[in-house]
Protein backbone atom coordinates (compact mmCIF):
# COMPACT_ATOMS: atom_id res chain seq x y z
CA UNK A 1 0.00 0.00 0.00
CA UNK A 2 1.75 3.00 -1.16
CA UNK A 3 1.73 6.40 1.44
CA UNK A 4 0.67 9.91 -0.02
CA UNK A 5 3.16 12.41 1.39
CA UNK A 6 3.43 16.05 0.93
CA UNK A 7 5.91 18.29 -1.21
CA UNK A 8 7.36 19.27 2.24
CA UNK A 9 7.70 15.29 3.67
CA UNK A 10 9.20 14.43 0.58
CA UNK A 11 11.68 17.16 0.90
CA UNK A 12 12.50 16.03 4.06
CA UNK A 13 12.87 12.40 3.27
CA UNK A 14 15.16 13.40 0.42
CA UNK A 15 17.30 15.43 3.72
CA UNK A 16 16.75 12.20 5.73
CA UNK A 17 18.20 9.87 2.69
CA UNK A 18 21.04 12.13 1.96
CA UNK A 19 22.21 11.78 5.81
CA UNK A 20 21.93 8.21 5.66
CA UNK A 21 23.65 7.59 2.72
CA UNK A 22 26.89 9.36 3.97
CA UNK A 23 26.28 8.00 7.11
CA UNK A 24 26.46 4.47 5.47
CA UNK A 25 29.31 5.30 2.95
CA UNK A 26 31.39 6.66 5.66
CA UNK A 27 30.81 3.81 8.60
CA UNK A 28 31.45 1.31 5.28
CA UNK A 29 34.94 2.55 4.67
CA UNK A 30 35.72 2.80 8.06
CA UNK A 31 34.77 -0.78 8.13
CA UNK A 32 36.93 -1.74 5.47
CA UNK A 33 39.69 0.23 6.61
CA UNK A 34 39.41 -0.97 10.15
CA UNK A 35 39.66 -4.67 8.70
CA UNK A 36 42.53 -3.98 6.13
CA UNK A 37 44.49 -2.63 9.18
CA UNK A 38 44.04 -5.85 11.92
CA UNK A 39 44.70 -8.19 9.12
CA UNK A 40 47.39 -6.60 7.87
CA UNK A 41 49.53 -4.63 11.01
CA UNK A 42 47.95 -6.17 14.08
CA UNK A 43 48.53 -4.01 17.25
CA UNK A 44 49.40 -6.67 19.25
CA UNK A 45 52.87 -7.84 17.03
CA UNK A 46 54.04 -4.41 16.99
CA UNK A 47 57.60 -5.22 16.24
CA UNK A 48 58.98 -2.44 18.55
CA UNK A 49 56.19 -4.12 21.39
CA UNK A 50 57.57 -7.75 20.35
CA UNK A 51 61.50 -6.12 20.54
CA UNK A 52 61.02 -5.09 23.78
CA UNK A 53 59.11 -8.20 24.88
CA UNK A 54 62.50 -9.94 23.95
CA UNK A 55 64.74 -7.65 26.15
CA UNK A 56 62.14 -8.58 28.92
CA UNK A 57 62.27 -12.39 28.59
CA UNK A 58 66.42 -12.49 28.74
CA UNK A 59 66.18 -10.19 31.72
CA UNK A 60 62.63 -11.01 33.30
CA UNK A 61 64.12 -9.22 36.52
CA UNK A 62 64.65 -6.30 35.30
CA UNK A 63 61.26 -4.26 36.65
CA UNK A 64 62.36 -0.58 34.53
CA UNK A 65 61.68 -3.32 31.70
CA UNK A 66 58.69 -5.00 32.71
CA UNK A 67 57.00 -1.76 33.42
CA UNK A 68 58.09 -0.63 29.83
CA UNK A 69 56.34 -3.89 28.88
CA UNK A 70 53.32 -3.33 30.62
CA UNK A 71 52.91 0.11 29.58
CA UNK A 72 53.37 -0.70 25.64
CA UNK A 73 51.18 -3.80 26.09
CA UNK A 74 48.67 -1.11 27.11
CA UNK A 75 48.48 0.71 24.17
CA UNK A 76 49.12 -1.71 21.86
CA UNK A 77 45.47 -3.06 23.30
CA UNK A 78 43.65 0.18 23.47
CA UNK A 79 44.15 0.11 19.63
CA UNK A 80 43.34 -3.31 19.20
CA UNK A 81 40.48 -2.98 20.62
CA UNK A 82 39.11 0.14 19.26
CA UNK A 83 39.82 -1.50 15.82
CA UNK A 84 37.64 -4.80 16.61
CA UNK A 85 34.74 -2.30 18.35
CA UNK A 86 35.04 -0.20 14.88
CA UNK A 87 34.37 -3.49 12.93
CA UNK A 88 31.87 -5.16 15.67
CA UNK A 89 29.78 -1.84 16.00
CA UNK A 90 29.51 -0.55 12.92
CA UNK A 91 28.03 -3.78 11.05
CA UNK A 92 24.92 -3.01 13.01
CA UNK A 93 25.11 0.87 12.03
CA UNK A 94 25.82 -0.12 8.58
CA UNK A 95 22.51 -2.09 9.01
CA UNK A 96 20.46 0.63 10.38
CA UNK A 97 21.89 3.09 8.01
CA UNK A 98 21.21 1.04 5.11
CA UNK A 99 18.06 0.53 5.54
CA UNK A 100 17.01 4.00 6.18
CA UNK A 101 18.10 5.08 3.41
CA UNK A 102 16.77 2.31 1.07
CA UNK A 103 13.58 3.01 2.63
CA UNK A 104 13.57 6.97 1.93
CA UNK A 105 14.51 6.17 -1.43
CA UNK A 106 11.46 3.49 -1.93
CA UNK A 107 9.10 6.06 -0.16
CA UNK A 108 10.09 9.44 -2.58
CA UNK A 109 10.02 7.33 -5.44
CA UNK A 110 6.56 6.09 -4.72
CA UNK A 111 5.32 9.12 -4.25
CA UNK A 112 7.31 11.25 -7.09
CA UNK A 113 5.01 8.29 -9.07
CA UNK A 114 1.88 9.96 -7.15
CA UNK A 115 2.55 13.44 -7.48
CA UNK A 116 2.92 14.33 -11.04
CA UNK A 117 2.02 18.12 -10.23
CA UNK A 118 5.22 18.39 -8.16
CA UNK A 119 7.17 20.86 -9.55
CA UNK A 120 10.24 19.19 -8.85
CA UNK A 121 8.70 16.61 -10.69
CA UNK A 122 7.73 17.70 -13.95
CA UNK A 123 11.06 19.63 -14.39
CA UNK A 124 13.05 16.23 -14.22
CA UNK A 125 12.85 13.50 -16.72
CA UNK A 126 11.42 10.61 -15.27
CA UNK A 127 13.86 8.02 -17.05
CA UNK A 128 16.81 10.64 -15.94
CA UNK A 129 15.53 10.35 -12.40
CA UNK A 130 15.03 6.64 -12.45
CA UNK A 131 18.48 5.40 -13.54
CA UNK A 132 20.16 8.06 -11.20
CA UNK A 133 18.40 6.52 -8.29
CA UNK A 134 18.97 3.28 -9.39
CA UNK A 135 22.43 3.94 -9.71
CA UNK A 136 22.66 5.43 -6.30
CA UNK A 137 20.97 2.57 -5.17
CA UNK A 138 23.17 -0.36 -6.52
CA UNK A 139 26.60 1.82 -5.35
CA UNK A 140 25.28 1.97 -1.91
CA UNK A 141 24.31 -1.12 -1.92
CA UNK A 142 27.83 -3.06 -3.29
CA UNK A 143 29.62 -1.12 -0.82
CA UNK A 144 27.21 -1.91 2.36
CA UNK A 145 27.51 -5.67 1.34
CA UNK A 146 31.16 -5.56 0.32
CA UNK A 147 31.81 -4.34 4.09
CA UNK A 148 29.26 -6.39 5.89
CA UNK A 149 30.59 -9.21 3.60
CA UNK A 150 34.08 -8.66 4.56
CA UNK A 151 33.09 -7.53 8.63
CA UNK A 152 31.38 -11.40 8.70
CA UNK A 153 33.96 -13.26 6.57
CA UNK A 154 37.07 -12.49 8.23
CA UNK A 155 35.59 -11.54 11.89
CA UNK A 156 36.50 -15.02 12.92
CA UNK A 157 40.04 -14.45 11.45
CA UNK A 158 40.82 -11.38 13.35
CA UNK A 159 43.93 -12.10 16.01
CA UNK A 160 42.22 -13.15 19.34
CA UNK A 161 43.41 -11.52 22.51
CA UNK A 162 44.29 -14.70 23.81
CA UNK A 163 47.40 -14.90 20.85
CA UNK A 164 48.46 -11.89 22.57
CA UNK A 165 52.23 -12.53 22.72
CA UNK A 166 52.68 -9.86 25.52
CA UNK A 167 49.79 -10.04 27.92
CA UNK A 168 51.60 -11.95 30.84
CA UNK A 169 55.10 -11.55 29.00
CA UNK A 170 54.90 -15.63 28.93
CA UNK A 171 54.46 -15.87 25.08
CA UNK A 172 56.44 -18.87 24.65
CA UNK A 173 54.30 -20.98 26.93
CA UNK A 174 52.96 -24.01 24.88
CA UNK A 175 50.10 -26.38 25.41
CA UNK A 176 52.46 -28.86 27.40
CA UNK A 177 52.69 -26.21 30.47
CA UNK A 178 48.87 -25.39 30.15
CA UNK A 179 48.55 -29.02 31.08
CA UNK A 180 50.92 -29.08 34.15
CA UNK A 181 48.98 -26.91 36.05
CA UNK A 182 46.97 -28.81 39.11
CA UNK A 183 44.30 -30.33 38.69
CA UNK A 184 41.37 -30.93 41.57
CA UNK A 185 41.79 -34.34 41.53
CA UNK A 186 45.19 -35.90 40.77
CA UNK A 187 48.02 -35.03 42.91
CA UNK A 188 50.96 -37.57 41.29
CA UNK A 189 54.11 -36.93 42.13
CA UNK A 190 56.32 -35.78 45.51
CA UNK A 191 54.91 -32.00 46.24
CA UNK A 192 51.83 -32.43 43.57
CA UNK A 193 51.76 -32.19 39.77
CA UNK A 194 55.65 -31.66 38.45
CA UNK A 195 56.66 -31.62 42.33
CA UNK A 196 56.09 -27.56 42.22
CA UNK A 197 54.32 -28.01 45.57
CA UNK A 198 50.92 -25.99 44.32
CA UNK A 199 47.94 -27.47 44.76
CA UNK A 200 44.85 -27.49 42.39
CA UNK A 201 41.04 -27.03 43.35
CA UNK A 202 39.45 -24.79 46.16
CA UNK A 203 37.50 -25.11 49.55
CA UNK A 204 40.35 -27.30 51.74
CA UNK A 205 39.23 -27.13 55.49
CA UNK A 206 41.39 -24.96 57.69
CA UNK A 207 40.59 -26.47 60.95
CA UNK A 208 41.04 -30.11 62.51
CA UNK A 209 41.86 -31.82 65.55
CA UNK A 210 42.95 -34.79 65.85
CA UNK A 211 42.45 -35.39 69.47
CA UNK A 212 39.27 -34.94 69.09
CA UNK A 213 38.29 -36.36 65.85
CA UNK A 214 36.93 -32.72 64.32
CA UNK A 215 37.20 -32.54 60.71
CA UNK A 216 39.12 -35.78 60.62
CA UNK A 217 36.80 -37.84 58.18
CA UNK A 218 38.97 -41.11 58.03
CA UNK A 219 42.12 -42.46 59.89
CA UNK A 220 43.66 -45.10 58.45
CA UNK A 221 47.04 -46.86 60.29
CA UNK A 222 49.91 -47.58 57.62
CA UNK A 223 51.23 -51.29 57.55
CA UNK A 224 54.94 -50.50 57.64
CA UNK A 225 56.79 -46.99 58.45
CA UNK A 226 58.49 -44.61 55.79
CA UNK A 227 58.62 -41.32 55.19
CA UNK A 228 57.61 -41.31 51.25
CA UNK A 229 54.28 -38.70 51.02
CA UNK A 230 50.99 -39.96 49.85
CA UNK A 231 50.05 -39.01 46.04
CA UNK A 232 46.83 -39.85 43.93
CA UNK A 233 44.94 -40.81 40.84
CA UNK A 234 41.52 -40.35 40.40
CA UNK A 235 39.46 -42.10 43.94
CA UNK A 236 43.15 -44.15 44.61
CA UNK A 237 45.93 -42.63 46.61
CA UNK A 238 49.29 -44.48 47.18
CA UNK A 239 52.29 -44.67 49.46
CA UNK A 240 55.26 -47.03 50.76
CA UNK A 241 56.24 -48.52 53.86
CA UNK A 242 59.65 -50.64 54.67
CA UNK A 243 60.83 -52.34 57.99
CA UNK A 244 64.24 -54.07 57.64
CA UNK A 245 64.55 -55.85 54.23
CA UNK A 246 60.58 -55.90 53.23
CA UNK A 247 59.41 -52.91 51.29
CA UNK A 248 56.40 -52.75 50.17
CA UNK A 249 53.74 -50.08 47.92
CA UNK A 250 50.07 -49.99 49.44
CA UNK A 251 47.20 -48.52 47.34
CA UNK A 252 44.19 -47.06 49.64
CA UNK A 253 40.70 -45.86 48.69
CA UNK A 254 40.85 -41.96 49.11
CA UNK A 255 37.00 -41.90 50.20
CA UNK A 256 37.10 -44.80 52.32
CA UNK A 257 41.07 -45.08 53.72
CA UNK A 258 40.48 -48.88 53.16
CA UNK A 259 43.84 -50.47 51.81
CA UNK A 260 42.75 -51.43 48.39
CA UNK A 261 45.93 -53.65 47.99
CA UNK A 262 49.66 -54.28 48.89
CA UNK A 263 52.17 -54.77 46.18
CA UNK A 264 55.67 -56.19 47.52
CA UNK A 265 59.12 -54.49 46.40
CA UNK A 266 61.06 -57.20 48.11
CA UNK A 267 63.21 -59.67 46.20
CA UNK A 268 64.00 -58.23 43.47
CA UNK A 269 66.86 -59.68 41.43
CA UNK A 270 70.03 -57.60 41.89
CA UNK A 271 68.55 -56.68 45.59
CA UNK A 272 71.58 -56.53 48.53
CA UNK A 273 71.89 -58.95 50.89
CA UNK A 274 72.81 -56.62 53.62
CA UNK A 275 70.67 -53.25 54.31
CA UNK A 276 72.60 -50.35 52.86
CA UNK A 277 73.75 -47.23 55.64
CA UNK A 278 70.93 -44.83 55.96
CA UNK A 279 69.52 -42.89 58.08
CA UNK A 280 67.77 -45.11 61.47
CA UNK A 281 64.76 -43.14 61.67
CA UNK A 282 64.12 -42.70 57.78
CA UNK A 283 64.75 -46.03 56.74
CA UNK A 284 64.60 -47.41 53.27
CA UNK A 285 60.83 -46.65 52.25
CA UNK A 286 61.74 -42.26 51.88
CA UNK A 287 61.15 -41.78 48.02
CA UNK A 288 57.76 -41.00 47.23
CA UNK A 289 55.66 -42.80 43.83
CA UNK A 290 54.80 -41.39 41.22
CA UNK A 291 51.71 -42.30 38.89
CA UNK A 292 50.21 -41.04 35.50
CA UNK A 293 47.05 -43.07 35.86
CA UNK A 294 47.85 -46.41 34.41
CA UNK A 295 51.41 -47.17 36.41
CA UNK A 296 52.48 -46.49 39.74
CA UNK A 297 56.07 -46.41 40.43
CA UNK A 298 58.48 -46.77 43.40
CA UNK A 299 61.80 -46.80 44.47
CA UNK A 300 63.63 -48.08 47.61
CA UNK A 301 66.80 -46.72 49.61
CA UNK A 302 68.13 -50.40 48.44
CA UNK A 303 68.01 -49.59 44.75
CA UNK A 304 65.08 -51.73 44.24
CA UNK A 305 62.53 -50.00 41.96
CA UNK A 306 59.29 -51.54 40.93
CA UNK A 307 56.11 -50.43 38.60
CA UNK A 308 52.38 -51.60 39.66
CA UNK A 309 49.17 -51.32 37.44
CA UNK A 310 46.65 -49.61 38.86
CA UNK A 311 45.47 -52.52 40.55
CA UNK A 312 48.48 -53.48 41.81
CA UNK A 313 49.60 -55.93 38.93
CA UNK A 314 53.46 -55.97 38.78
CA UNK A 315 54.57 -54.89 35.61
CA UNK A 316 58.20 -54.99 35.63
CA UNK A 317 61.23 -54.54 38.63
CA UNK A 318 64.36 -54.36 38.70
CA UNK A 319 67.14 -53.32 41.40
CA UNK A 320 69.48 -50.31 39.75
CA UNK A 321 72.08 -50.40 42.31
CA UNK A 322 72.91 -49.17 45.63
CA UNK A 323 72.52 -45.70 46.01
CA UNK A 324 74.41 -45.80 49.12
CA UNK A 325 75.46 -42.11 50.82
CA UNK A 326 75.80 -40.74 54.36
CA UNK A 327 72.01 -40.36 54.99
CA UNK A 328 70.88 -42.94 52.80
CA UNK A 329 68.48 -41.93 49.33
CA UNK A 330 65.56 -40.06 49.25
CA UNK A 331 64.93 -38.45 46.17
CA UNK A 332 61.34 -39.23 44.52
CA UNK A 333 60.43 -40.01 41.23
CA UNK A 334 58.58 -38.20 38.34
CA UNK A 335 57.19 -39.23 34.99
CA UNK A 336 57.50 -37.08 31.47
CA UNK A 337 55.14 -38.16 28.66
CA UNK A 338 56.47 -42.44 28.54
CA UNK A 339 59.16 -41.74 30.76
CA UNK A 340 60.27 -42.65 34.47
CA UNK A 341 63.02 -40.18 35.71
CA UNK A 342 64.90 -41.36 38.02
CA UNK A 343 67.52 -39.18 40.20
CA UNK A 344 70.23 -41.58 41.16
CA UNK A 345 72.81 -40.17 44.08
CA UNK A 346 75.28 -42.64 45.79
CA UNK A 347 78.96 -42.64 47.11
CA UNK A 348 79.73 -44.06 43.71
CA UNK A 349 78.04 -42.24 41.20
CA UNK A 350 75.75 -39.57 40.85
CA UNK A 351 73.42 -39.62 37.09
CA UNK A 352 69.52 -39.27 36.17
CA UNK A 353 67.97 -41.79 34.19
CA UNK A 354 65.18 -41.85 32.00
CA UNK A 355 63.49 -45.47 31.99
CA UNK A 356 60.35 -47.34 29.66
CA UNK A 357 58.05 -46.84 32.25
CA UNK A 358 55.84 -49.71 30.36
CA UNK A 359 58.59 -52.21 30.15
CA UNK A 360 61.39 -51.11 32.67
CA UNK A 361 63.86 -50.76 29.77
CA UNK A 362 66.54 -48.18 30.40
CA UNK A 363 66.99 -45.17 27.76
CA UNK A 364 69.16 -42.90 28.68
CA UNK A 365 71.80 -41.99 31.35
CA UNK A 366 73.46 -39.06 32.30
CA UNK A 367 76.40 -38.97 34.81
CA UNK A 368 76.37 -35.76 36.72
CA UNK A 369 78.88 -34.14 37.90
CA UNK A 370 79.67 -32.89 42.02
CA UNK A 371 78.63 -35.10 45.05
CA UNK A 372 75.81 -36.69 46.09
CA UNK A 373 72.50 -34.99 47.16
CA UNK A 374 68.91 -35.51 49.11
CA UNK A 375 66.69 -33.38 46.50
CA UNK A 376 64.62 -34.85 44.07
CA UNK A 377 64.09 -33.70 40.27
CA UNK A 378 61.39 -30.90 39.08
CA UNK A 379 59.65 -30.63 36.01
CA UNK A 380 59.72 -27.19 34.63
CA UNK A 381 58.62 -25.48 31.64
CA UNK A 382 61.01 -22.39 30.47
CA UNK A 383 60.81 -20.84 27.11
CA UNK A 384 58.43 -23.93 26.19
CA UNK A 385 60.82 -26.42 26.60
CA UNK A 386 60.35 -29.14 29.15
CA UNK A 387 63.25 -29.75 31.98
CA UNK A 388 64.18 -31.20 34.98
CA UNK A 389 65.96 -29.52 37.49
CA UNK A 390 67.91 -30.92 39.79
CA UNK A 391 69.57 -29.23 43.30
CA UNK A 392 72.88 -30.67 43.21
CA UNK A 393 76.40 -29.56 44.55
CA UNK A 394 78.11 -27.73 43.40
CA UNK A 395 75.73 -27.20 40.43
CA UNK A 396 71.83 -26.19 39.98
CA UNK A 397 71.36 -28.18 36.65
CA UNK A 398 68.83 -28.50 33.99
CA UNK A 399 68.11 -31.50 31.74
CA UNK A 400 66.19 -32.60 28.64
CA UNK A 401 63.43 -35.13 30.23
CA UNK A 402 63.55 -37.16 26.40
CA UNK A 403 67.42 -37.96 26.26
CA UNK A 404 69.04 -36.51 29.41
CA UNK A 405 70.81 -33.98 27.42
CA UNK A 406 72.27 -31.20 30.36
CA UNK A 407 70.74 -27.99 29.29
CA UNK A 408 71.94 -25.54 31.81
CA UNK A 409 73.93 -25.39 34.96
CA UNK A 410 74.66 -22.47 37.68
CA UNK A 411 77.49 -23.29 40.21
CA UNK A 412 76.12 -22.30 43.73
CA UNK A 413 75.66 -24.89 46.13
CA UNK A 414 77.37 -26.62 49.05
CA UNK A 415 77.17 -28.75 51.54
CA UNK A 416 74.66 -31.48 52.02
CA UNK A 417 71.94 -30.27 49.71
CA UNK A 418 68.33 -32.04 50.49
CA UNK A 419 66.03 -29.20 49.48
CA UNK A 420 64.38 -29.59 46.42
CA UNK A 421 63.87 -26.05 43.81
CA UNK A 422 60.87 -24.35 43.03
CA UNK A 423 59.95 -22.97 40.46
CA UNK A 424 57.52 -19.94 38.91
CA UNK A 425 56.69 -19.28 35.13
CA UNK A 426 60.10 -17.59 34.75
CA UNK A 427 62.76 -17.79 37.26
CA UNK A 428 63.99 -21.51 39.76
CA UNK A 429 65.12 -20.76 43.40
CA UNK A 430 67.53 -23.32 44.94
CA UNK A 431 68.58 -23.12 48.61
CA UNK A 432 70.57 -25.49 51.05
CA UNK A 433 71.22 -24.70 54.72
CA UNK A 434 74.69 -23.38 55.53
CA UNK A 435 74.89 -21.89 52.53
CA UNK A 436 72.72 -19.65 50.66
CA UNK A 437 69.04 -18.97 48.54
CA UNK A 438 69.66 -18.33 45.04
CA UNK A 439 67.19 -17.08 42.44
CA UNK A 440 68.17 -18.44 38.31
CA UNK A 441 67.94 -17.21 35.56
CA UNK A 442 67.31 -20.11 33.28
CA UNK A 443 68.35 -20.73 29.74
CA UNK A 444 71.27 -20.42 27.97
CA UNK A 445 73.45 -18.24 29.86
CA UNK A 446 72.11 -18.98 32.98
CA UNK A 447 72.84 -17.06 35.86
CA UNK A 448 72.12 -15.87 39.29
CA UNK A 449 69.37 -12.73 39.57
CA UNK A 450 69.83 -12.42 43.25
CA UNK A 451 70.15 -14.37 46.35
CA UNK A 452 70.27 -14.30 50.54
CA UNK A 453 71.26 -16.28 53.44
CA UNK A 454 69.23 -15.27 56.01
CA UNK A 455 66.43 -18.05 55.87
CA UNK A 456 68.03 -21.45 54.25
CA UNK A 457 66.03 -24.75 55.22
CA UNK A 458 67.79 -28.35 55.73
CA UNK A 459 65.42 -30.13 54.68
CA UNK A 460 62.25 -28.64 53.46
CA UNK A 461 61.72 -26.93 49.66
CA UNK A 462 60.32 -24.00 49.09
CA UNK A 463 57.51 -22.86 47.28
CA UNK A 464 56.85 -20.16 44.95
CA UNK A 465 54.40 -17.90 42.77
CA UNK A 466 55.15 -15.45 39.92
CA UNK A 467 54.92 -12.63 42.43
CA UNK A 468 56.27 -14.43 46.19
CA UNK A 469 58.79 -17.46 47.34
CA UNK A 470 57.96 -19.12 50.65
CA UNK A 471 60.33 -20.58 52.78
CA UNK A 472 60.73 -22.73 55.92
CA UNK A 473 63.38 -23.52 58.06
CA UNK A 474 64.64 -26.65 60.82
CA UNK A 475 64.73 -23.75 63.09
CA UNK A 476 61.36 -22.80 62.85
CA UNK A 477 61.72 -19.90 61.02
CA UNK A 478 59.10 -18.74 57.64
CA UNK A 479 60.41 -16.00 55.12
CA UNK A 480 58.43 -14.70 52.12
CA UNK A 481 60.32 -13.40 49.76
CA UNK A 482 59.49 -11.16 46.64
CA UNK A 483 60.50 -13.01 43.43
CA UNK A 484 61.74 -10.17 41.43
CA UNK A 485 64.27 -8.36 43.17
CA UNK A 486 64.56 -10.83 46.53
CA UNK A 487 63.30 -8.53 49.13
CA UNK A 488 62.07 -10.28 52.31
CA UNK A 489 58.50 -8.87 52.60
CA UNK A 490 58.14 -10.59 56.37
CA UNK A 491 59.14 -13.44 58.46
CA UNK A 492 57.72 -15.28 61.43
CA UNK A 493 58.87 -17.91 64.04
CA UNK A 494 56.88 -20.85 64.84
CA UNK A 495 57.73 -23.22 67.95
CA UNK A 496 58.99 -25.99 66.36
CA UNK A 497 61.28 -27.30 63.47
CA UNK A 498 59.54 -27.89 59.48
CA UNK A 499 60.58 -30.92 57.80
CA UNK A 500 57.47 -31.08 55.64
CA UNK A 501 57.74 -28.55 52.48
CA UNK A 502 55.40 -25.70 52.38
CA UNK A 503 52.07 -26.56 49.79
CA UNK A 504 50.30 -23.61 48.71
CA UNK A 505 46.48 -24.60 47.70
CA UNK A 506 43.80 -22.21 47.37
CA UNK A 507 45.77 -19.07 47.56
CA UNK A 508 46.90 -20.42 51.21
CA UNK A 509 49.85 -21.79 52.13
CA UNK A 510 49.79 -25.36 54.53
CA UNK A 511 52.85 -25.19 57.05
CA UNK A 512 53.14 -28.58 58.38
CA UNK A 513 55.35 -28.17 61.56
CA UNK A 514 57.36 -31.48 62.96
CA UNK A 515 54.68 -32.23 65.48
CA UNK A 516 51.88 -32.45 63.16
CA UNK A 517 50.62 -29.01 63.81
CA UNK A 518 49.76 -27.08 60.50
CA UNK A 519 50.15 -23.49 60.17
CA UNK A 520 48.45 -21.85 57.41
CA UNK A 521 48.29 -18.56 55.90
CA UNK A 522 47.58 -16.42 53.48
CA UNK A 523 49.71 -16.37 50.12
CA UNK A 524 50.08 -12.40 50.16
CA UNK A 525 52.69 -10.12 50.85
CA UNK A 526 51.82 -9.43 54.51
CA UNK A 527 51.47 -12.16 57.39
CA UNK A 528 48.38 -13.45 58.06
CA UNK A 529 47.78 -16.18 59.95
CA UNK A 530 44.34 -18.30 59.46
CA UNK A 531 44.61 -21.25 61.85
CA UNK A 532 46.50 -23.58 63.24
CA UNK A 533 45.18 -27.27 63.69
CA UNK A 534 46.57 -30.05 65.04
CA UNK A 535 46.84 -33.34 63.82
CA UNK A 536 47.69 -35.08 66.90
CA UNK A 537 50.64 -36.98 65.58
CA UNK A 538 54.28 -36.15 64.40
CA UNK A 539 54.71 -35.86 60.91
CA UNK A 540 57.43 -35.00 58.42
CA UNK A 541 55.62 -36.08 55.19
CA UNK A 542 54.11 -33.88 52.64
CA UNK A 543 50.62 -33.21 52.81
CA UNK A 544 48.27 -34.55 49.69
CA UNK A 545 45.58 -32.50 48.17
CA UNK A 546 42.34 -33.63 46.30
CA UNK A 547 38.67 -32.76 46.05
CA UNK A 548 38.72 -30.19 48.95
CA UNK A 549 40.38 -33.03 50.74
CA UNK A 550 43.84 -32.97 52.55
CA UNK A 551 45.60 -36.48 53.04
CA UNK A 552 48.44 -36.34 55.66
CA UNK A 553 50.83 -39.26 56.47
CA UNK A 554 51.59 -39.22 60.64
CA UNK A 555 54.51 -41.27 62.14
CA UNK A 556 52.04 -44.43 62.39
CA UNK A 557 48.97 -42.98 60.56
CA UNK A 558 47.36 -41.67 56.98
CA UNK A 559 44.82 -39.08 57.86
CA UNK A 560 41.71 -38.05 55.77
CA UNK A 561 41.23 -34.57 56.62
CA UNK A 562 37.22 -32.88 55.02
CA UNK A 563 34.80 -30.30 55.66
CA UNK A 564 32.52 -32.71 55.54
Amino acid sequence: MNIKLSEKDISILKVVSQIAGGFTLIVALTMIFSLVQLKIINPLDNPVLLSVKEQYDKDPVNAAKAEQVRAMDLMARKAYFSSRWQVETGSYLLLAGAVIFILCQRLISDNEKLNPAIPEAKNESSALRKTSRKYLIITASVIVIAALGASFLLRSDLPATTGNKVASAKSEKNEKESASKPDNTNYPFFRGQDSHGMAGGSGYPTEWDGATGKNIFWKTEVPKPGKSSPVIWGDKLFLTGAKDKTCEVYCLDKKTGAILWTGSASGIAGEPADLPKMDSEAGLSVSTVATNGNEVCAIFANGNLICFDMDGKKIWSKNIGVPESSYGYSSSLLIYNNQLIVQFDSNVKISLIGFDITSGDQKWETIRQGRAVWSSPVLAYFGGKAQVIINGNPKVSSYDPTNGKELWAVECMSGDVAPSVAVNSTMAFAVTDYAKLVAIKPGTGASIAWEDNSYTPDVSSPVATDEFLFVTTGTGDVACYNTIKGDTLWTHYFMDQFYSSPIIADDMVYLLDRSGVMHIIKAQSKFKLISDAALGEAADCIPAFSDKRIYIRGKKNLYCISKN
